[in-house]
């Protein structure tokens, strides 16, 4: 009778250190998981140059910034831009002032690029050609993008060279330009400089 009582009791032991045991792997596993995702390869800058190509009556306008946000996490091949178009800047007084008293809000895009990811260390120069979604006054719509990316090393730091160009007519983005200008525009990112988010 007092085997079986302390048989009982060592069972009883066993099945309280279980549940015990339970939760703490369950929540180490959470924590590790957290962990792989906060150290995803991220690169990113926030002075990228973009040139936008317009036109007013048959001739060539330029806006330019350097001010573009451009992030691209390596894993997924998930790439992120925003703008502010008020940091737009052109060779015309009188459009800088349109330009500062526009109120289309962030201009963004959000893609995954054609391919499963992107080698952290040096790897030859990617030619892009996805489809993205772009949003511009509160309207999103899916645009194709073409461009090059490419590392370059600077004392054993990998960085990489992005290059986009894509178009978009700003009448689909509600957008109502004044007479004489273009409705279509080219936007360029001129090799971007993205570093590792850690740098």
């Amino acid at each position: 009778m007092e085997i079986s009582y302390r048989k009982i009791k060592a069972n009883e032991r066993m099945i309280l250190k279980t549940l015990l045991f339970c939760p703490a792997l369950f929540c180490t596993f959470i924590a590790m998981n957290l962990s792989a995702q906060t150290s995803a390869q991220v690169y990113k800058t926030v002075e990228g140059s973009v040139g936008i190509i317009g036109a007013y009556k048959g001739e060539k306008i330029l806006a330019s910034s350097h001010h573009l946000f451009a992030r691209i996490n390596y894993q997924t091949a998930e790439i992120e831009l925003q703008l502010d178009p008020l940091t737009l800047r052109t060779q015309t007084d009188l459009l800088n002032a349109k330009l500062l008293n526009s109120n289309v809000g962030l201009a963004t895009l959000k893609g995954k690029m054609n391919i499963p990811y992107v080698n952290t260390l040096s790897h030859p120069p990617h030619n892009l050609k996805f489809e993205a979604e772009f949003q511009l006054n509160g309207v999103v719509k899916k645009i194709m993008i073409t461009g090059l990316l490419k590392h370059i090393s600077s004392g054993g730091n990998y960085s990489c060279l992005l290059t986009l160009d894509f178009k978009i007519c700003l009448k689909d983005f509600g957008v109502t330009v004044p007479g004489g200008y273009s409705d279509e525009i080219s936007i360029a990112v001129s090799q971007a400089v993205l570093k590792p988010d850690n740098q």
